[in-house]
């Protein structure tokens, strides 16, 4: 039985996509403006046939382009739903780095454990071009998976099964700008905690144009991207699950209403209707900034070793 558990929860925080297509094209053109000129070239020629979740010839070749295909095969043969995030816990202690336990990781089937094989693959002259080209789309949307905090987390399913308030009656209405119209938009029930983190809180950073990224946008993740200190850049894709989780644990879920007494009630989906204030929507938005930013510095650096080891 706590297997079975154990494999039901691993499915669930599955259920919304991470970043939204926006959110993850904001880390693939991060990284690509990150690549060095070799790298670069390396990813057009691996993406030279590419083909959309429909199997049709896409013309894509950059990362940015590229960076939502997993989402694009969701329901697919080539999907691997548990690959999208780490089910790790908020409740208890804080899990170790030393590698993904089987309680949140059965098997390797999670994010963090399948990015170093994917990268193994990318940097193997010896697969096929179509091995490497699926692997290096995979790379380019986890490692904006592991970023979002919420793909870290189970509590309340990664957030799913917390409702938030619809805009035009919640205090996080921010701006005015995307107040009543996202209200009629999003229906008088509101989104769940965790579409708010893949969607909302990027529309309210990056203020995209029907999905395209401002330039003004993009140069402030880039401003932020080089602003990052070595080290930070070159932790592990091990770690970035793990990092994620403390944001989860710290922010975003750190609501009223929303803690692990009530873990039990919140996975159910109890009375977990929660209204967010000014202040915790102008702390996610900068997280959420922040988080793009990283991970596309994170996701150039990783590439950069996988298919230009000389630099």
């Amino acid at each position: 039985m706590a297997g079975a558990l154990v494999a039901i929860t691993a499915l669930l925080p599955g259920a919304a996509h991470a970043w939204g297509p926006v959110g993850h094209k904001a880390v693939g053109a991060v990284a690509d403006k990150l690549l060095t000129p070799a790298a670069r070239d390396a990813v057009a020629g691996l993406l030279a046939d590419d083909r959309n979740g429909q199997g049709q010839y896409s013309g894509r070749r950059s990362l940015a382009e590229v960076a939502d295909w997993a989402d694009e095969i969701r329901g697919g043969p080539g999907d691997r739903p548990h690959w999208h995030y780490d089910n790790r816990p908020v409740c208890g202690a804080s899990p170790s780095a030393d590698g993904p336990p089987a309680a949140w990781c059965p098997q390797g089937d999670c994010a963090s454990a399948q990015l170093p094989v994917l990268l193994a693959v990318l940097a193997d002259d010896g697969r096929t071009r179509a091995e490497r080209a699926v692997a290096l789309k995979w790379v380019a949307h986890l490692a904006g998976d592991l970023h979002q905090p919420l793909h870290a987390a189970d509590l309340a399913e990664g957030g799913n099964r917390i409702r938030v308030a619809p805009y035009g009656k919640a205090a996080y209405r921010d701006d005015g700008r995307y107040g009543a119209g996202s209200a009629r938009r999003q229906g008088r029930s509101g989104e769940s905690l965790h579409a708010f983190w893949d969607s909302h809180l990027v529309n309210l950073a990056l203020h995209p144009d029907e999905g395209n990224i401002p330039d003004a946008a993009l140069a402030r993740l880039m401003r932020q991207a080089r602003a990052f200190g070595p080290e930070r850049i070159a932790a592990p894709p091990q770690n970035w699950g793990k990092e994620s989780n403390r944001i989860a644990r710290d922010s975003a879920l750190a609501i009223d209403g929303v803690d692990c007494s009530r873990a039990d009630a919140l996975a159910a989906g109890e009375a977990s209707r929660v209204t967010l204030s000014r202040a915790y929507v102008a702390q996610g938005r900068r997280t959420v900034e922040e988080q793009l930013a990283l991970a596309g510095a994170r996701l150039a650096r990783v590439i950069n070793a996988a298919l230009d080891p000389q630099d």
